[in-house]
């Protein structure tokens, strides 16, 4: 069961970069972000009236749901839509697909006792960022002829998105599934309530509010896919996961959230992955392999 989950939440996953590209086509990044955070916020309000779940939270412990949104839906999503603008979707699963890296680091930080860094793992790290730098590299190259600075610019609001990701996943074992302050049902609501809120601020203050002709079909159909599917219901799965495997180990589906995101790439644009991401793309999966593999007990 746990490997069905983790492959339905590597499909949502994959395919929020191509949903995004969309939305960002036509609306303004923060207002775009908004939308699909709305769309997840009235999923979780119709599932939890139907289940009649209990959505109070005592203020004392606000700080947990808006901590863990602010780094799972606020930060990584407005980065995703910053950075989409500028580069494809291949280029925002392959920097999705480095989470597991970061939240390595971050799980052995915070998290003692269930991660510890060994020769194999700072190696596994080191050749992980070396295929971030494989990647980069055309666009750091295009940046210093004034080619395509967007696009670096663009990379380093994914590795916003992947810093932000990482601690979340982190801090959402640490603070929400082994903490009995408050339902993961009510965590989750305030989460969205206090993301959505606070987007809709930035939004108006930021960006002029879109005109009602720029929500085509296919735009709305791309809020719901990025808002329902690889937003809300991918959280639900990934919850699940924590409980099951751990932050690290959940971390891991990623593994595949590049492909599904070059395959939608490839069939919606006919976008081929150039060698240098594909190489990095290897690099990375190899990082992973020297990350997640189990470390044998210190011995006493």
């Amino acid at each position: 069961m746990s490997y069905i989950l983790a492959l339905c939440l590597a499909l949502c996953w994959g395919t929020a970069f191509l949903a995004s590209k969309n939305i960002v086509e036509s609306l303004p990044p923060y207002w775009g972000t908004f939308y699909r955070v709305l769309a997840g916020l009235c999923f979780f309000i119709v599932l939890y009236a139907v289940q009649r779940k209990n959505l109070k939270c005592p203020i004392k412990q606000l700080w947990r749901p808006w901590a863990i949104g602010l780094l799972l839906i606020l930060l990584p999503f407005a980065a995703i839509s910053w950075g989409q603008r500028f580069v494809a979707p291949t280029i925002g699963g392959i920097f999705n697909g480095t989470v597991p890296i970061w939240s390595f680091i971050a799980g052995a930080v915070l998290l003692k006792g269930e991660d510890r860094f060994t020769w194999r793992r700072a190696a596994g790290v080191t050749v992980g960022m070396i295929g971030l730098l494989i990647i980069m590299h055309p666009m750091i190259s295009a940046a210093k002829l004034n080619a395509s600075p967007m696009a670096l610019y663009g990379c380093f609001a994914f590795l916003i998105m992947a810093w932000s990701y990482s601690l979340g996943n982190v801090l959402t074992k640490k603070i929400m599934v082994d903490s009995n302050a408050m339902t993961h049902e009510a965590n989750t609501f305030h989460q969205y309530l206090f993301s959505a809120v606070v987007l809709l601020i930035i939004s108006f203050l930021a960006e002029p509010v879109p005109a009602a002709s720029a929500f085509t079909t296919k735009v709305v159909l791309s809020i719901i896919s990025a808002g329902v599917f690889s937003s809300a219901v991918a959280f639900l799965l990934m919850v699940a996961l924590i409980k099951r495997w751990g932050a690290t180990r959940m971390a891991s589906v990623t593994y595949f959230t590049p492909v599904v995101a070059m395959a939608s790439d490839m069939i919606a644009f006919g976008r081929m992955p150039t060698g240098a991401e594909l190489g990095g793309l290897l690099l990375i999966f190899a990082s992973l392999v020297m990350i997640q593999k189990k470390v044998e007990p210190e011995s006493k």
